[in-house]
């Protein structure tokens, strides 16, 4: 009796391990800029630039040489899943100020 009681214990520990691990994912968000119709690549540059994020936001790489249109649309992009309400308060006041930039999105965790 007692070797089954370890045994369903050990089965049900390894199950919601596994289900830790498969949603493990589910948290990552990312804020994605939006541009305004004819926004350069030297726009989106001059916008990454000038808002770097900030201490619990991370900036991801720039790709200004793909040759997905998808890619470049959309290529200023800032991972987000630990920042607070201050920061992304403090990211989007960034973001408003250029006038080449229609918005953001953010996708992942809750959002998907």
């Amino acid at each position: 009796m007692k070797r089954r009681v370890a045994a369903a214990a050990v089965i049900a520990l390894g199950c919601m391990l596994a289900s830790c691990k498969q949603t493990a994912g589910l948290a990552r968000q990312e804020l994605v800029v939006q541009f305004r119709p004819g926004a350069t690549q030297a726009d989106h540059e001059r916008v990454w630039r000038a808002c770097p994020g900030g201490p619990r936001i991370v900036r991801e790489p720039l790709d200004t040489t793909s040759s997905y249109a998808a890619t470049l649309l959309n290529n200023v992009r800032y991972r987000v899943d630990t920042a607070s309400n201050y920061d992304l308060a403090q990211l989007i006041q960034c973001l408003q100020r250029d006038p080449s930039v229609a918005g953001y999105s953010i996708t992942g965790g809750d959002n998907q």
